[in-house]
């Protein structure tokens, strides 16, 4: 749903009534997951699913695990269990929900979780994701609220997976022709969420349908801080601003720019240039806030690891978030 939508409908609600002591419904800060104190730490609850964006079912099933998994990773946490959303049209072939359902299972056991079950309804057209439920230490969670004037913005996948998989959609290119952006959709967030052990983070998202400049604008609401995005250090996928720039993305970019509106300012940048930071992604990377003199040492552990990190922007005093050239 778009946020503006889902926004509107959420402030109907008031804060929960719940009984448990410390628990979260994480809809006033906009965290990646609830939570819940539990045995010294928090135990970490978090649910996604979506129609097809591949056409290779095992590859859905991957992105789509990888997706709901990553909520869990962007909090600093480890998954524990999982459980199968799967809705499935009844004249379609099943080795098609075999294909998804062993893509999920791939990314689940990569992940250390547990299966537990799942649910499944006859629909109109597939639909995969997870129930997933994690761990996190006190003292290692990471949330959107948090951020400070001077932290380093550290960006872990490069943006565009929106733009890209809607190229495919119009037959401007070939699945086999967005393989490295397939693969980073399909890659879990374990290794970036493992590398902020010890450093000191102080916020932490993923990046995912609400884009770079969407997820960013929740760390800096909740934080009450702003935010420069330097455009040329953000890291996109092959072709995607050439395509952006020829007038293909989808419609979800429109409305995360339309959202965000005034909150986000140009600074030497034109719309067009701009436009992958409003991409939709899906099993996007997380976008950590460090303090400075942390982020080479967040860097470096992600490089230890086999991941990557590019330095986007940094936390400023104030409000809004400004794109620089």
């Amino acid at each position: 749903m778009a946020p503006g939508v889902l926004e509107q409908v959420l402030e109907s609600f008031g804060p929960s009534r719940s009984t448990l002591e410390g628990a979260s419904s994480s809809l006033k800060t906009r965290d990646d997951a609830g939570f819940i104190p539990f045995a010294g730490g928090l135990l970490l609850q978090s649910v996604d699913f979506f129609p097809p964006i591949v056409d290779d079912p095992y590859r859905f099933g991957q992105i789509a695990a990888a997706n709901a998994l990553s909520d869990i990773y962007a909090m600093g946490g480890a998954p524990l269990t999982a459980m199968n959303l799967v809705g499935f049209p009844k004249d379609l072939d099943l080795g098609v929900l075999q294909c998804i359902l062993a893509g999920g299972m791939s990314k689940i056991e990569e992940s250390g979780a547990q299966l537990c079950g799942g649910h499944s309804v006859e629909d109109a057209e597939p639909k995969y994701g997870l129930s997933v439920t994690g761990f996190v230490e006190q003292e290692k969670v990471a949330r959107n609220l948090g951020a400070r004037p001077g932290d380093a913005l550290v960006l872990t996948k490069p943006v565009g997976f929106g733009i890209l998989t809607t190229a495919v959609k119009r037959s401007l290119v070939t699945e086999d022709e967005i393989e490295d952006a397939i693969a980073s959709a399909t890659r879990l967030n374990r290794a970036a969420a493992e590398a902020m052990d010890g450093i000191g983070v102080s916020a932490a998202t993923d990046v995912t349908g609400y884009g770079l400049a969407g997820h960013l604008s929740e760390v800096t609401r909740a934080s009450g801080v702003g935010a420069v995005v330097r455009l040329g250090e953000v890291p996109l996928l092959d072709r995607a601003a050439e395509l952006a720039s020829s007038g293909c993305y989808p419609g979800g970019l429109k409305t995360n720019r339309a959202y965000l509106g005034d909150y986000v300012t140009l600074d030497g940048a034109t719309e067009e240039q701009a436009l992958p930071v409003f991409d939709p992604q899906t099993s996007g990377g997380l976008l950590v806030a460090v303090p400075q003199n942390n982020c080479q040492a967040y860097l470096a552990a992600l490089e230890e690891r086999g991941a990557s990190g590019w330095t986007v922007g940094e936390i400023v005093r104030g409000e809004g978030i400004r794109v620089t050239s």
